[in-house]
């Protein structure tokens, strides 16, 4: 649904004529008195080099009910010549839940410009979308060599068959292409497009080295040259290991514009954005002189490392770890900073790097489980920890070097929130490619085949490596446009395969009453019991949350949801209770291992245990005391440990249990906030670790 308007002191009227000229050309301008309309968020623009009508498009997410089914998306901003939403999902209510904004607008060098966004009842004819042959009458060409392998180009009337269609509207119009590279049965070219009312021209361009099932990949080496009309605009030694792939830029270029780089950056408005679910909330205020922004990447190099983990797995903290690494976070907590607004899509390239991208070549999209029941990632993809396939059918074998070790027990969120921001189908690819890498990385019967179920107990997972999973899964399942089908729905059967199978577990026979799931390892084995990480049950906690918040689940799926996270929130808020006989005391909440079960061979199948009736016994188990005092115990509370460590991991779980009414999370919250030492310690979220910092949205800041 396409809308283009702006709000006037005489009423409401339409911006631009829709057509599209010569790159450079005039551009009809707009009227003179303007006024702001009631809007309810923000997006402030920027360029730093300043002209009339510079194009923009931003991705948006929207509060459930602000733009309710059969309104509009609606615009105002002192210097804007035009605007359209195009919506790409809705919540359940049909109400918009994420749009991709864009337009032109007069900016003045390094001066902000701020577009107030609301909703109306005024449906305005914004002129017939922009076409393939509005491109094409641009002139505009465009090639991608790699070395020897061969080069693939587009002109005239090969912009005619686009791969995908992202967006339509009369000021801004968005395809994807794809083509080989020469003979080689692995190397594509992709390039995604966005053509502006005015006749700029954006491009996005990458090489792909990954299918599913052709045999022979592996490593291809080469000089990757971007071309448009002729002129170099990259060129650069690349070594394409099997399933990476590589944005052809460098530095602060994140694009290539067929003319003159508009240089426009935008701030979200960060506190709407936190209350639309779609991302957490955040307690933390990163100030400009943090130290942090001295190891932010702000500049691309193709197949850097940039922020992620020089070794994936290591322990520890690591700011790439949690519901979405620091850079992610830190462009919240900052308040749209420059180099966060850089770094989140700088590392989002980077993610290119990891051999995740295994594209099914009958769709060349993202695999579905059920075209693969039974087929499973190879060992030789640089992958750890892969399964096995009861039928033998996995991936081939790769030659060459391989990429870096990717490990989904501690992985980044990836491609999620730079997708948010900026709409970008790559960045919507990249979710989709490693949600599918994710499955199909575990053992084909321990997912239950094509229903692609995460537990946290078989072959390749961990506690911590499931929730990570199905965080992947969810984000996926939830920025999938509605209308990308039969993969919204692949993705979102998956989804709710796990709601169905937890539900099964825990809830619909006898199960642990603490919350427990069962855990991967027994920490102390030999003793008569089992304790294991409650850190890591925590993330599986938040982990369902998410998948609540996002509002994934159908109605039937939603009722299991909702009795399962009753039941999984008490792993966290049980931990949070009085400092008295009878309960685990609130002040160590943040223990490295707690009792699960008074014995080493529990019976979870059937879920007979034997168990511990309540937190208060396991507390005994743990052979704990009820101290005098009030303050928060524990090896890491002091100085940043909070931050960064267990009380640090347990936030986003009890933040959630609190914003979803989990009985008794409010009080338990209360009690670790109020606790003598809580306030000292959580001022280094406002330091340099913001990523632990989530709040619960219904308590405000």
């Amino acid at each position: 649904m396409i809308l283009t308007i702006l709000a006037l002191t005489i009423g409401l009227w339409l911006i631009g004529d829709g057509g599209v000229r010569a790159a450079g050309g005039a551009v009809a301008s707009s009227p003179a008195a303007v006024t702001d309309i009631a809007g309810f968020a923000s997006l402030r623009l920027t360029s730093m080099v300043g002209g009339s009508a510079l194009p923009f498009s931003a991705g948006y997410a929207f509060r459930e009910g602000d733009v309710p089914a059969g309104k509009y998306i609606i615009a105002t901003g002192a210097a804007l010549r035009g605007f359209q939403a195009v919506v790409k999902n809705r919540w359940h209510d049909g109400s918009v839940k994420f749009a991709i904004l864009s337009g032109l607008a007069d900016l003045q060098p390094r001066s902000e410009l701020k577009v107030m966004i609301g909703s109306g009842d005024v449906t305005v004819d914004g002129g017939p979308p922009l076409g393939i042959k509005d491109l094409e009458a641009t002139g505009i060409a465009a090639s991608i060599a790699f070395g020897d392998y061969g080069k693939a180009s587009w002109q005239g009337s090969d912009w005619g068959a686009p791969f995908i269609s992202v967006a339509a509207g009369p000021q801004m119009s968005s395809w994807v292409y794809r083509r080989p590279i020469g003979a080689d049965r692995h190397l594509v070219a992709w390039v995604e497009v966005r053509l502006y009312r005015g006749g700029a021209v954006e491009l996005l361009p990458w090489i792909e080295n990954g299918y599913l099932l052709r045999p022979s990949p592996g490593e291809r080496i080469g000089t990757a040259t971007l071309a448009i009309n002729g002129t170099t605009r990259f060129s650069g030694e690349i070594a394409l290991r099997n399933h990476q792939r590589v944005v052809l830029a460098d530095g602060d270029a994140l694009s290539h514009w067929l003319g003159a780089d508009p240089r426009v950056s935008y701030k979200h408005d960060m506190r709407y954005l936190q209350d639309t679910r779609l991302v957490p909330a955040y307690s933390a205020i990163t100030p400009p002189n943090a130290s942090l922004y001295k190891h932010l990447s702000t500049r691309y190099t193709p197949l850097a490392q940039h922020d992620f983990p020089s070794g994936m797995g290591a322990g520890g903290y690591d700011k790439s770890i949690g519901p979405l690494p620091e850079w992610d976070v830190v462009y919240m907590t900052s308040d749209g900073d420059p180099r966060a607004w850089y770094a989140v899509q700088v590392n989002g390239y980077a993610a290119g790097r990891y051999g995740i991208h295994f594209r099914d070549e009958s769709t060349n999209r993202a695999p579905r489980l059920s075209s693969h029941p039974n087929l499973v990632i190879g060992p030789e993809s640089g992958i750890a920890s892969t399964g096995t396939s009861s039928k033998r059918q996995l991936t081939p074998d790769a030659s060459g070097e391989k990429p870096p070790v990717f490990k989904s027990s501690h992985m980044p969120a990836i491609g999620f929130m730079a997708y948010l921001m900026t709409g970008r189908w790559y960045f919507l690819d990249e979710t989709q490619l490693l949600a599918a890498t994710l499955l199909l990385k575990q053992s084909d019967a321990n997912r239950l085949f094509a229903q692609g179920v995460i537990q946290s107990a078989v072959g390749t997972n961990t506690t911590r490596g499931a929730a990570w999973a199905l965080r992947a899964l969810a984000d996926s399942a939830a920025i999938t446009p509605d209308d990308d089908q039969p993969l919204k729905s692949a993705l979102a059967g998956s989804v709710q395969a796990n709601v169905d199978w937890y539900y099964t577990r825990y809830i619909a026979q006898p199960s642990n009453p603490l919350g427990l799931v069962q855990p991967y390892s027994d920490y102390t084995p030999g003793d008569g019991k089992i304790d294991s990480a409650s850190w890591m049950e925590d993330f599986l906690t938040w982990s369902f949350g998410n998948i609540k918040a996002l509002e994934i689940c159908d109605g039937p799926h939603d009722v299991k949801l909702k009795q399962f996270l009753a039941w999984k929130y008490r792993s966290v808020v049980g931990r949070l209770g009085p400092n008295e006989s009878g309960s685990w005391s609130y002040r160590r909440a943040a223990a490295y291992t707690v009792p699960y079960a008074p014995s080493e061979s529990p019976d979870w199948t059937k879920g007979t245990g034997p168990w511990y009736h309540d937190w208060g016994e396991a507390y005994l188990a743990a052979k704990l005391g009820y101290e005098d005092g009030s303050s928060l115990l524990g090896a890491y509370i002091d100085g940043a440990g909070l931050a960064t460590s267990y009380w640090g991991n347990l936030q986003p779980a009890i933040a959630y249990a609190v914003e979803q009414n989990a009985p008794g999370a409010l009080d338990g919250y209360k009690r670790m906030a109020g606790a003598p030492n809580w306030q000292a310690a959580a001022a280094y979220f406002d330091r340099d670790t913001p990523v632990w910092s989530v709040r619960p949205r219904n308590l405000g800041d």
